[in-house]
């Protein structure tokens, strides 16, 4: 069977052989591919251009990569997005974050991914409240009380699932509907702790030199 030796965008499993399911060749030296992941089983589908003398056609009798062949990926879908961080974490909220949305797209890893956005909001809201105990939604409560969040996004953190800290010991993991929500809350709460506040000291205009 041929291959194409890629990361799979969906489990993003590195360098693995994603098996040749179908070919609609544009050319002699050009044609789009589609395969199937041995370890998802997810589809995924690239352009690919052939720099040598075998043609597409022969690829059935191939047993292996067909960059033996002289054939490379142009383009890959679906693209693997890169990692979403809000401007102006700090470091150690930002290197947690980095965690997060590195096991964000992966199937499979949404309990991490889960953990480090918990863990986030936990080490940005202490920051902003060293004063602040008890579980996520009673922090964010609290700062929202204090009018260093809004209402508005205490009022979100309801509906978002494992808000508590004890939610790493849960036995069902989040699904990828909850996991985005809890992503979309937390990049929300970042943005809105660290992100507008630099933007808004780096507009203000210089004070006139006396």
């Amino acid at each position: 069977m041929a291959i194409v030796t890629h990361e799979c965008p969906h489990c993003r499993t590195a360098h693995i052989g994603l098996r040749v399911a179908a070919i609609l060749a544009f050319d002699a030296h050009r044609g789009a591919v589609h395969f199937d992941c041995p370890k998802c089983n997810q589809p995924s589908c690239a352009i690919m251009v052939g720099n040598g003398q075998v043609g597409m056609g022969s690829w059935g009798s191939h047993a292996g990569d067909v960059a033996q062949l002289n054939w490379t990926v142009e383009e890959f879908w679906p693209k693997v997005e890169g990692p979403l961080i809000p401007e102006n974490l700090p470091p150690d909220v930002e290197r947690v974050y980095l965690q997060a949305e590195r096991n964000f797209p992966v199937i499979g890893n949404e309990e991490a991914a889960g953990t480090m956005y918990r863990k986030a909001l936990d080490i940005g809201l202490k920051k902003i409240d060293p004063t602040a105990t008890g579980m996520l939604k009673a922090k964010i409560k609290k700062l929202a009380a204090d009018g260093k969040l809004t209402a508005d996004i205490a009022e979100w953190s309801d509906h978002v699932r494992d808000m508590g800290n004890d939610a790493a010991h849960e036995e069902a993991p989040p699904t990828r509907e909850e996991l985005a929500d809890l992503r979309s809350f937390t990049e929300m709460v970042m943005r809105y702790l660290f992100t507008l506040p630099a933007m808004v000291i780096a507009r203000k205009p210089a004070k006139p030199q006396t």
